[in-house]
């Protein structure tokens, strides 16, 4: 690193916040939560998949489901059957807004908009057992003691 610049790891959480990865695992045709939020509300500034295993037809999106209050969409469906192993997933954090991956039309989506996830979990939602994802959160505590972990 050359004296006076931020390496990698001080800009990824000056930009983006704290680093989550949830090791690969495979769709199980469910909503399955992923990440746990526990100790208060963060704001959800990154949501990054891989593709391990590409699918069949499979429509897949995220929710955030609170332990108090009504479940929101994180994003729109995306049927995830075009995407090859190693493209990568995202959103842009409109809840209608569908999820992307690089061969889509609209290529990668930046998440533009930051969602504010509260006490409970995100999901994810697979319309089909097929194909396997890892995925990567970036979050900034909004309370003291708040955090996100895999579930």
């Amino acid at each position: 690193m050359v004296e006076g610049y931020l390496d990698g790891v001080q800009l990824r959480k000056l930009l983006l916040g704290i680093y989550l990865k949830r090791p690969t695992a495979a769709h199980v045709g469910a909503t399955t939560p992923y990440f746990t939020i526990v100790g208060g509300s963060v704001l959800l500034t990154s949501l990054v998949g891989t593709v391990v295993t590409a699918s069949g037809a499979n429509a897949c999106s995220w929710v955030a489901n609170p332990t108090l209050g009504t479940a929101q969409s994180v994003c729109g469906n995306l049927d995830i059957n075009p995407a090859l192993v190693g493209d990568s997933l995202t959103i842009t954090g409109v809840g209608n807004a569908a999820m992307t991956y690089n061969g889509s039309a609209t290529g990668l989506a930046v998440m533009t908009t930051k969602v504010v996830l509260n006490i409970g979990n995100l999901a994810f939602i697979a319309a089909a057992g097929d194909g396997s994802t890892s995925w990567v959160v970036t979050y900034i505590p909004l309370d003291d003691g708040a955090y996100m972990a895999v579930v």
